[in-house]
């Protein structure tokens, strides 16, 4: 079925014109309907992982028209005019195409043609900046070891208290998470990426501004922010999801700067919705002019960054109706003149990700809210100033920007969501938010703060656990050591710390011997010196669901 599913989004999706040099402008030119579709909602295996489809499921999102690939026909019909059909887009249901005055005279003689969302002009959007010289790694192994030596990505991780996760064994496992960026070269040959690939955890990779599959040729920014989820070299760096599996798009061309990057990033969107991605992680952003769009005339204003004007906020908004959990850098124009979260960091839905200091304080460059309707934005927010990272030669190095925080946020809310499984996409983003250091004050620089885990944990157990999970979790607490001679240790799931409960222990004739009400810690002792030996009784009630663990008296 994987197989199918991709042949469909190459044939059908994309095309084989893989051309170096545009020698005409490019349009992105919309269809009126889907008529004649040769897929239906009651099949969705036909055109969607069954990822993709499960993944929808679980939060009651429908599979719609919108999901269907675009009419072959009007991508063969376009093709006719001698004009090049480069990619397809679903969402928007149109084709970008890179065609001549005449060609596209033709094209809008076409009874499906509906209008052109973009014009685009001549450039040479597909060449390659130079890359760096490959420099093979040392290699490393996995520790067996449970115990996890962070290395110098400890402190931005603890201030999340993504160990407390790690600990407990959710490090990403079976978790999807695309990472769309700029590139990601040397990634196969260093050593804090060799389980990635040695686990074959790479589930798929485009590049689609070269057009083609290779995203470890250019561009190293994606490389450092991949390391901050993905890389394990104990001792050195551990990611904050190293064990999840990732889908490598690249669409942020490196000499270029142009609203065809947007129109790449909604390419990749697709792609990542079709492969079954759990989470987008994508720092990338885009304001106006100065430093970024090379031509003037498509500098966006402030007034655009409403959520839903934008070419690549419409397509964040459409992936997160997917539920797909969006995870967007606010941006580091906090210091500029533009000051204001760029694009698509200004929709509503996805979460939008500032950058601190380790002391939690408000890194200065950081891209600041609301969106210009008066949402509050960013989100969340996590270290962006001095970030621990890997680079292109293998080494530990830092970086400055809300580019390094938001790949933190995107691993701690993959192991969340891995732990808590049943929770929608949206309801991580909203456990997270209210978890945050800021969360009873919230603004406009950091949003509501740094997450917390053990925050995060007790809202999910206050208010989204499913029926019978309150009896997983009494499942879960551990009673050691058994038999005992000296005090019985207890210990107790994060997600009961703090819970009210009474402990009973009963003589295995059924007798009672002791009494009492407690607050729930992660260790508590019991002094079992005044018993004899024999079997013995323990039971834990909380509010009206109780567990009975036998044990032993030495």
């Amino acid at each position: 079925m994987a197989k199918s599913i991709l042949l469909i989004l190459f044939c059908i999706l994309f095309t084989t014109s893989y051309g170096i040099a545009q020698s005409n402008p490019r349009y992105l030119i919309l269809y009126k309907d889907k008529a004649n579709s040769l897929y239906t909602v009651d099949k969705p295996a036909e055109f969607l992982s069954e990822r993709s489809i499960s993944r929808r499921a679980r939060q009651n999102i429908p599979v719609t028209i919108q999901d269907f690939p675009v009419n072959p026909g009007y991508v063969w019909a376009i093709g006719q005019t001698g004009a090049k059909v480069i990619y397809s887009s679903r969402w928007f249901n149109g084709s970008l195409v890179e065609a001549s005055d005449a060609q596209l005279a033709d094209i809008k003689k076409l009874s499906f043609y509906k209008g052109i969302e973009l014009n685009l002009p001549v450039a040479n959007l597909t060449s390659k900046s130079p890359g760096i010289e490959r420099i093979s790694a040392v290699d490393r192994k996995m520790e067996t070891s449970e115990e996890l030596n962070y290395g110098r990505m400890n402190d931005q991780l603890a201030l999340m208290e993504v160990p407390q996760l790690h600990d407990k064994g959710f490090h990403g496992e079976n978790m999807i998470i695309s990472v769309i960026d700029n590139g990601f070269i040397n990634g196969k040959n260093l050593g804090f990426l060799k389980p990635v690939f040695d686990e074959n955890r790479v589930l798929d990779t485009h590049d689609f501004v070269g057009r083609d599959g290779n995203v470890y040729n250019d561009g190293s920014h994606g490389l450092e922010v991949l390391s901050t989820i993905a890389a394990y070299a104990p001792s050195s760096m551990i990611g904050a999801a190293f064990k999840a599996t990732f889908a490598l798009y690249v669409t942020e061309a490196n000499l270029v700067e142009s609203p065809y990057e947007e129109i790449t990033w909604l390419l990749a969107a697709e792609r990542a919705d079709s492969v079954g991605t759990d989470i987008i992680s994508s720092s990338l952003g885009y304001s106006y002019f100065d430093g970024e769009f090379d031509t003037p005339a498509y500098n966006h204003t402030y007034a655009d960054m409403d959520g839903k004007t934008t070419i690549i906020s419409r397509a964040a908004r459409y992936a997160t109706r997917k539920g797909i959990l969006v995870v967007i850098s606010a941006g580091n124009e906090g210091n500029d003149p533009w000051r204001y979260i760029t694009a698509p960091a200004d929709v509503d839905s996805v979460l939008s990700v500032g950058a601190t200091n380790y002391d939690l304080s408000y890194a200065a460059f950081s891209s600041i809210g609301p969106n210009y309707i008066g949402q509050q934005k960013p989100d969340v927010a996590a270290v962006g100033a001095g970030t621990v990272v890997g680079n292109a030669s293998g080494n530990v190095g830092l970086n400055n920007g809300t580019s390094f925080s938001t790949p933190l946020i995107a691993g701690l809310s993959a192991i969340l969501w891995q732990a808590y499984p049943y929770l929608s996409a949206q309801q991580v983003i909203s456990v997270l938010k209210r978890s945050g250091n800021q969360a009873n004050n919230p603004d406009n620089m950091l949003g509501y703060g740094v997450p917390s885990v053990s925050k995060a944990e007790n809202i999910i157990y206050d208010e989204f656990k499913p029926l019978g999970v309150e009896n997983d979790l009494l499942k879960s607490i551990i009673l050691s050591p058994n038999p005992t001679a000296n005090d019985l240790i207890l210990t107790i799931p994060q997600s009961l710390v703090g819970k009210k409960a009474s402990f009973r222990i009963f003589h295995s004739n059924g007798g009672l011997l002791s009494n009492y009400d407690v607050n729930l810690s992660q260790t508590m002792a019991v002094n079992t010196k005044a018993l004899t030996t024999g079997l013995y009784i323990a039971k834990i009630k909380v509010g009206n669901l109780e567990r009975a663990l036998k044990f032993i008296k030495q």
